[in-house]
């Protein structure tokens, strides 16, 4: 686990750099191809000489250019010699630039940064470094809902700031590989949300329990010991995935008996009550598992062949080893519980009424592995059916830790109904007011599609180079240019790209106060080993809590 200590680094030159007035802008080339949003510059002898020592024209800077109603600003995406040759003084050097956006010119123009470009840079015309003033009317805006999580990698004198409805509203990814700070990355992102925004609605799955120490004091933690997710929230689909059935024979004979029974079970615990002719084997009302083992003898008691009761007895079996396994407890409880409780668990999922807490986090490490894409399946299926009946008054924010694991690009793999549930609200939450963080670090093995939905990405360290290759593909042209330092970034540092920022960036991440870092997994092995080691009472007692499954 990567805690966000160390010191910002120092400047560079490039975005910024000793930069502070109109009056430092220094003319670094001339324009000498435009193509769609690519600007191809030569640079000046005397910038080319610069280039070799500390130049302000590096991957990442900012530049600017005139044209007859805007200054126009583009990021270097690339550098390059064309011809080598043995005298450095009289080789060719070209700078390739993504256009990224505009400074509106004229005594009418509302002088502030925009994205996009109306008028192209024309042939010849000079390219400048950018000013301080530049850089601070792009990188800090004024004008829209914001909040800082880190610094510009190039100046830390610029903070790096990200929108807030534009990053929330339209999805977001952090991804990059193990042990480069993604938890970290989460949640700092996160705190810097709710500092400014307190009462939010954010749902975390916790795959290894260690964000409870990054939110203390404002976040709720369910975990299998106060958990409360009964059986009958399930959708018919998940009830079979909790039942694990055996072959595609098998699976078949008893989905078919399970579905007339669970039906039938509902409607019986329903009664006479008016209004329950709504009721289908998917609604979420309560139902009695001693009504469906009543159910399932009667079935059997009409069978022509003995036989033919093995379907029966399989899903009689099944149902009671999960009633007796102290694992299901939160999803089994003691008949003598049931209750409409559902309510109760949604206000408490959701933090409705907030009451301090604008964060749910589930702790998913101590639940059987066999069910977390069912569970998972659940919660995504709640929330946005939530958000669907509520009609957007509530937005929530779903966090989705190994969002790989859940929704893999391999069709044999995971859960059909998580995946399907997750992009359902990849292509359809923000038309109701669900948003999407998905956090991976192996990105490359992300459902198709997944990644293409989340229009603002943060993309830390990854030294595959599929995965690479993959985040590429994700992303806008304009921050291709950064993903070249993908393999290379330090830890708490990210290029960050899409509707979240004003411009692509590569930032280096706000220093984590100590009670706001998530816990570093995994044991030490040197300390461990340096230790005198347990006595045989220590075996003991975890062989005890094992049998028991106490945690």
């Amino acid at each position: 686990m990567i805690s966000f200590e160390q010191s910002n680094p120092p400047s560079s030159g490039g975005i910024g750099g000793h930069l502070s007035s109109e009056a430092d802008s220094v003319v670094v080339g001339r324009v000498v191809a435009v193509s769609g949003s690519q600007v191809v510059i030569l640079l000046t002898p005397e910038a080319a000489v610069a280039a070799d020592e500390n130049s302000e024209v590096q991957i990442g800077s900012m530049l600017r250019m005139r044209t007859q109603v805007s200054t126009v600003f583009g990021l270097v995406s690339g550098l390059s010699i064309p011809i080598p040759g043995n005298d450095p003084s009289v080789e060719m050097k070209i700078v390739e630039l993504e256009l990224v956006g505009e400074t509106p010119l004229g005594r009418d123009a509302t002088p502030r940064f925009r994205r996009g470009v109306s008028v192209f840079p024309a042939l010849g015309a000079s390219v400048a470094t950018a000013t301080r003033t530049d850089l601070t009317s792009i990188y800090m805006r004024d004008d829209r809902q914001s909040v800082r999580i880190g610094s510009i990698h190039q100046d830390p004198r610029l903070p790096a700031n990200i929108l807030t409805d534009d990053l929330l509203g339209k999805h977001f990814a952090v991804l990059g590989t193990t042990g480069s700070g993604k938890s970290c990355a989460v949640a700092l992102i996160l705190n810097a949300i709710l500092n400014n925004h307190p009462n939010g609605h954010v749902i975390l799955l916790d795959p290894h329990s260690e964000y409870a120490s990054a939110f203390q004091g404002r976040a709720e933690l369910l975990d299998a010991s106060n958990m409360d997710l009964p059986y009958w929230l399930l959708n018919f689909e998940e009830l079979v995935g909790i039942l694990q059935f055996g072959d595609m024979l098998e699976h078949e004979a008893e989905s078919a008996i399970l579905y007339d029974i669970v039906l039938a079970a509902k409607r019986s615990y329903a009664g006479d009550a008016p209004g329950t002719d709504f009721i289908t084997v998917d609604t979420p009302v309560p139902y009695r598992l001693g009504d469906v083992h009543r159910l399932l003898d009667e079935a059997m008691g009409r069978l022509n062949k003995p036989q033919d009761s093995a379907p029966y007895l399989r899903i009689k079996g099944r149902l009671n080893a999960l009633q007796s396994d102290r694992r299901y407890a939160f999803m089994f409880p003691s008949a003598l519980s049931l209750r409409d409780n559902m309510t109760s668990i949604l206000a408490r999922m959701l933090r409705i009424p907030v009451g301090d807490k604008p964060v749910t986090i589930i702790d998913l490490s101590g639940l059987p592995s066999e069910t977390l894409n069912v569970l998972v399946s659940l919660l995504s299926r709640m929330a946005f059916d939530f958000a669907l009946w509520a009609e957007r008054s509530v937005p929530i924010l779903l966090v989705c830790e190994e969002a790989h694991r859940y929704a893999p690009l391999d069709t044999s793999r995971g859960f059909e109904p998580t995946k399907r549930e997750l992009s359902r609200i990849a292509k359809e939450g923000r038309k109701y007011g669900v948003s999407l963080c998905v956090v991976s670090q192996r990105p490359s093995e992300l459902a198709a599609g997944m990644l293409s939905q989340c229009n603002t990405i943060f993309a830390m360290r990854l030294s595959n180079q599929h995965d690479q290759d993959f985040v590429r593909s994700a992303m806008p042209e304009s921050g291709h240019g950064l993903l070249e330092f993908l393999p290379s970034l330090g830890n708490a540092q990210a290029v960050v790209v899409g509707e979240g920022v004003a411009v692509p960036m590569r930032l280096v991440f706000d220093q984590l106060p100590d009670d706001s870092r998530p816990s570093r997994g995994g044991a030490s092995f040197a300390q461990a080993w340096s230790d005198e080691q347990p006595d045989r009472d220590f075996v003991a007692n975890v062989v005890d809590r094992w049998r028991r499954q106490i945690r």
